[in-house]
């Protein structure tokens, strides 16, 4: 039986159900309160980074500990006016058990010193210069 056990253990070595998550979007309000522009600006801002809406998962939360999207088990948070615990500086790519997390405004109050900050953090955050 242990013979058995080994073969079993050396064959399927990876930790096979880790499956990586989606890209994990975080907005105050829930998604039909939100006005055409605002879709617009997360639209442009994902394809920025190559990234469409059919590849996130978005969620509605004004305040999140990231402890609870480790189910989600993803490889980056944004936020857009959401509260993450455990972030303190907006537009400043931090690193939570493995994710990459970004806390930004919500995606009405974006001006253009804003934007610029967003994108040299996006920029970190998908290696993308």
């Amino acid at each position: 039986m242990s013979l058995q056990r080994e073969v079993i253990e050396q064959t399927f070595a990876e930790d096979l159900y880790k499956i990586p998550g989606r890209v994990i979007i975080l907005v105050p309000q829930v998604w039909s309160s939100l006005n055409p522009n605002e879709i617009e600006l997360l639209s442009k801002i994902l394809g920025a980074v190559k990234l469409t809406m059919a590849q996130v998962q978005i969620l509605v939360k004004e305040k999140v500990d990231l402890t609870e999207l480790q189910v989600f088990n993803p490889p980056v948070v944004l936020s857009f006016g959401s509260k993450i615990k455990q972030v303190n500086t907006p537009y400043q790519v931090n690193t939570w058990n493995g994710a990459q997390v970004l806390e930004a405004d919500m995606l009405g109050a974006f001006d253009e010193a804003k934007k610029k900050q967003l994108w040299t953090a996006l920029r970190a955050l998908f290696n993308q210069g």
